[in-house]
């Protein structure tokens, strides 16, 4: 089996974890950024986990924001920001966030993007979530051509967190000078299901959309007997990063420099 095919190998050695916190969604996507475009070849890699507040709708660096109906989803108390990754929109509400900066000195996408899936379908599973991993090369049938940038949940990967064919994790990645950054989206209610509200196309649209959401997606509260917390979800993916005994993992809040640096790059993702 070759290196990159191993899911269970860590990529690096040391990691900090930075604990759950909310910020606006500009301010996410600028501390995301800050990370990889300060990282450096001997830099730690950083496991970030964050929500959103408002809850917020993102779209893909290329993808363009006259598809938003930008005054609905204000007047409803929500944010519109541009993702450094690429991919479609996701609406960012009931979900647990996690963003991961690695050197690329330490690790390729392939494996980081397999190894992280991995991890958090290994911390799903030890919370009785029967989930799976997937490796699935085929990419699903596009709507048609006014709908193709909707939505990123149900656009497959070659590696998937699945329950019974459905998507339950999506994720990200951006390669920069001297890192990798990927960060994706653990559903853990329906609210992602609210998207096409927020579409400008035509009704008929609408709903293929909503039924392709339907079709490809699930969430945690969908799964298990009981609602997860945010909190316990966190302690079983390190417990999982933890029990692997080489990688070594310590625990660093963003510092105030770290904040306000990364605070003069909130113009490039804010879209409102």
């Amino acid at each position: 089996m070759a290196l990159s095919d191993n899911y269970s190998f860590p990529p690096f050695d040391h990691l900090r974890v930075i604990s759950y916190s909310k910020y606006p969604g500009n301010l996410n996507m600028a501390i995301d950024h800050y990370f990889a475009s300060n990282c450096q070849d001997n830099s730690i890699p950083v496991l970030r986990f964050y929500g959103w507040d408002p809850y917020c709708m993102s779209i893909g660096y290329h993808q363009k924001k006259e598809l938003i109906n930008i005054k609905t989803l204000t007047d409803d108390g929500y944010d519109l920001v541009r993702r450094p990754t690429g991919g479609r929109a996701i609406f960012h509400a009931g979900e647990l966030t996690y963003g991961i900066i690695s050197p690329k000195a330490r690790t390729d996408q392939h494996h980081l993007y397999k190894f992280i899936h991995w991890i958090l379908s290994t911390a799903l599973n030890d919370l009785g979530y029967p989930v799976e991993l997937k490796s699935d090369l085929e990419k699903l049938p596009r709507l048609r051509h006014e709908a193709d940038d909707y939505p990123c949940f149900t656009r497959s990967a070659q590696t998937e967190v699945q329950f019974e064919g459905k998507k339950i994790i999506g994720s990200a990645q951006k390669i920069y000078k001297h890192s990798i950054l990927q960060h994706g989206s653990i559903l853990i209610g329906c609210e992602h299901e609210i998207l096409p509200k927020y579409l400008l196309v035509d009704k008929s649209i609408k709903t293929s959309i909503d039924i392709e959401i339907s079709k490809k997606t699930i969430h945690l509260n969908a799964i298990g007997k009981y609602n997860i917390n945010i909190e316990k979800l966190i302690t079983s993916i390190l417990n999982q990063l933890d029990k692997l005994k080489n990688i070594s993992l310590y625990f660093k809040q963003l510092n105030q420099d770290e904040l306000r640096n990364a605070k003069k790059h909130v113009g490039a993702f804010s879209l409102q």
